[in-house]
């Protein structure tokens, strides 16, 4: 898909938005922070030269950031567009556009096409551009870990093995209205539903009775899992691949299934088990709390620096402790600003040896760690004022982990795989550090007009 040019001469009655709209409104402030050019010059390589042209890449970018910004879904933001003209103005257009202007799907495209190494350039490219101007400070940074559950339901054994059955069964039907089988199929619809309904609610004070359902359960679902093996023999010596592949794939995840529940009525802990069909690599992620105690998803570790932008982040799809996540995030952060911070804070749980914090800061420059040290033996800077500070410091973090969560999308990731995983994140990240800069920057003009004032006086 080939770049799509915006410049076209304007109707004659037509008054601009730079004549009508606020230019103090935040929307536009955040507008002139971002160096669309630099964009455009990054993001260009992900279009071709030929074939139908796309859609802007600051329409695009923009509607993204804007997305997150307000908290709404793919088709509220693409309406909203349509009816706001500070939307508009912030996304490239000069006037009020009427007609429509893209489908909620470009957006589903548009994330697929830069996927997640594309959009940790959008960030880097606007870090970097901020960094000029002299609103990123990077002396000093707070880390911290957290959990972003993905979008899926609470997993157990019954319903995942129910679900798997609809799924065959569903495809099985597709294959029939292509190809003609001698064999009979038997789905268990109607005994799988009764040993579902008997697990659920009959039997939820009687474990044993529940546990003897999943067990028929599971030899209904072993059934039908050895019929579809035999369609798939019959599809590939039919060869007809595109209907054998996607049921290949049903009937191993039903097997994969399987097993493990059988593992799990042993009283066994299956390795890399599956907790949900259309997202089969969710982890089951504690952090300690009481509620939840386990979410589904991915860890995060965050670094803000002390006027708290995020400054960097990495995803995690299994439960990594804590103190393996500081060395990779440092890393990010430096591709992002060009320098590692040289002091950082974080909590207990990025605790290590006192000799290995000494030589690890001494490899990466770091002047100053403050972590507090497990057990009950205190940290011996733990009464040095520049510690204390940068504890309190650290503290700040939490409130930005909150509002990425509860503002900007964060608390659900509704996003496929590991991919999504990636660029929820960088863009809550990019609509909390848009808002956060509009912000700084009015603070600077401020300290700019009071220093000339004095100046002046």
């Amino acid at each position: 898909m080939s770049l799509q040019e915006t410049e076209r001469q304007l109707p004659m009655f037509e008054l601009r938005f730079a004549d009508r709209l606020n230019p103090n409104h935040e929307l536009l402030r955040a507008a002139q922070l971002i160096d669309w050019d630099s964009l455009q010059d990054t993001l260009s390589k992900y279009y071709s030269l030929l074939g139908r042209s796309g859609k802007p890449i600051r329409l695009m970018v923009g509607l993204h950031i804007l997305k997150h910004r307000y908290n709404c879904s793919d088709e509220r933001a693409v309406e909203e567009l349509h009816e706001n003209a500070y939307w508009q103005c912030f996304c490239g257009f000069e006037i009020f556009q009427t007609g429509v202007l893209l489908e909620p799907t470009s957006l589903v495209k548009f994330r697929n096409r830069l996927g997640a190494e594309g959009m940790k350039e959008i960030e880097a490219v606007l870090l970097k551009t901020w960094g000029q101007m002299g609103l990123v400070r990077t002396k000093k940074i707070a880390v911290d870990t957290t959990s972003q559950p993905k979008n899926i339901a609470y997993p157990t054994d019954a319903d995942l093995l129910h679900r798997i059955r609809e799924k065959i069964v569903c495809q099985i039907k597709r294959v029939r209205e292509e190809v003609a089988l001698k064999k009979p199929f038997r789905p268990f619809n109607r005994a799988s539903k009764r040993m579902l309904l008997g697990i659920k609610k009959f039997h939820r004070k009687d474990p044993e009775k529940r546990v003897q359902a999943t067990q028929r359960l599971r030899k209904v679902v072993t059934g039908v899992i050895h019929q579809a093996n035999r369609v798939v023999h019959t599809l590939y010596n039919r060869k007809r691949r595109d209907l054998a592949r996607p049921l290949h794939q049903l009937a191993s995840l039903g097997h994969r299934i399987v097993q493990q529940t059988g593992a799990v009525l042993q009283g066994e802990r299956p390795n890399h088990r599956v907790y949900s069909l259309h997202e089969p690599e969710v982890a089951a992620i504690r952090k300690g709390k009481s509620h939840p105690d386990c979410e589904f998803g991915s860890v995060v570790t965050l670094g803000i620096n002390e006027d708290g932008l995020i400054l960097g982040h990495q995803e995690y799809q299994r439960n990594v402790a804590d103190v393996k996540t500081l060395d990779p995030l440092l890393k990010v952060v430096q591709a992002n600003t060009g320098v590692i911070p040289p002091e950082i804070s974080a909590d207990r749980g990025f605790s290590r040896a006192l000799e290995t914090e000494a030589r690890w800061s001494r490899r990466l420059g770091i002047k100053r760690l403050a972590i507090p040290r497990k057990g009950k033996k205190r940290h011996p800077e733990h009464r040095a004022f520049w510690f204390r500070r940068a504890l309190r410091r650290r503290i700040g973090i939490e409130p930005v982990i909150g509002h990425l969560k509860q503002d900007h999308r964060m608390n659900r990731c509704r996003y496929k795989g590991w991919v999504g995983d990636t660029i929820n994140v960088v863009l809550a990240s990019l609509a909390w550090n848009t808002k956060k800069l509009v912000f700084l920057s009015w603070l600077k003009e401020e300290k700019q007009a009071q220093r000339a004032l004095l100046r002046a006086a």
